[in-house]
């Protein structure tokens, strides 16, 4: 986040069941909330066994409506699930086309976008990248000032 003078966030990593491994706020985290909605793009990850991203995607309106903005203020507040980009579900990578979920990682605090870039990132730059398989594979933000 700091690399790219993204907002402070926080983090959780969760694993295949939901259950939290990891949670971390950087200092300058506005608000607690941030931590809960980190947890549930982790947790709706693993339920759905879909990026955040792609659960928007598959289950919000284009274009967005009235109604739409109540349901993702819904979400917010009951924070079960959560269609807002920066919940990245890993999967143990295999070479016969196992697809097991092993966990999830979501972010909370910045843009969408970024948050997603932040979770992939991480996944990326970590010491078991070899071993696990991201969705999504890229990310979309356009804010980025610099491949690391």
């Amino acid at each position: 986040a700091e690399r790219n003078a993204f907002a402070p966030i926080a983090v959780s990593v969760v694993d295949a069941t939901g259950h939290p491994l990891v949670e971390k706020r950087m200092d300058d985290c506005p608000t607690s909330g941030f931590a809960t909605m980190a947890s549930s793009k982790a947790k709706t990850c693993v339920l759905m066994t879909m990026s955040t991203r792609a659960y928007g995607d598959k289950y919000l309106s284009k274009p967005s409506t009235p109604d739409m903005y109540v349901r993702l203020l819904n979400q917010i507040a009951s924070a079960e699930t959560i269609s807002f980009p920066g919940g990245v579900l890993l999967r143990r990578k295999m070479d016969d086309d196992d697809d097991v979920v092993v966990g999830a990682v979501g972010v909370s605090g910045a843009a969408g976008a970024e948050d997603e870039y932040i979770a992939l990132t991480a996944v990326q730059e970590s010491s078991v990248a070899d071993l696990l398989a991201t969705e999504p594979t890229e990310h979309q933000c356009e804010t980025v000032k610099g491949e690391p």
